[in-house]
């Protein structure tokens, strides 16, 4: 005999509920001051740097950068100050 997976409404929902969206004024200022970071880093222009949020947690932002083939990670906080950046390919 089968037995059924009752699953009640409240669990469906809470499997339903969205993940918590970044305010884009911030990920704006966050992603803005890993790429100045590693434009100076690098020696480069801003323009020649490229930079995508990752991921928040505990108030930390992780925002990869990309200067060509090059990868770095920067961790930001909301006041949009670089605390660290490492080269996770290296």
């Amino acid at each position: 005999m089968r037995r059924a997976l009752f699953l009640s409404p409240l669990a469906l929902a809470a499997c339903a509920l969205p993940e918590a969206v970044p305010d884009p004024a911030l990920v704006a200022r966050q992603e803005a001051a890993c790429t100045a970071a590693i434009a100076q880093h690098v020696r480069r222009p801003e323009s020649a740097v490229t930079a995508r949020f990752l991921s928040e947690a505990g108030g930390i932002a992780t925002v990869e950068t990309l200067d060509g083939d090059r990868r770095h990670l920067c961790m930001v906080d909301a006041g949009g100050r670089v605390i660290d950046y490492r080269h996770p390919d290296a």
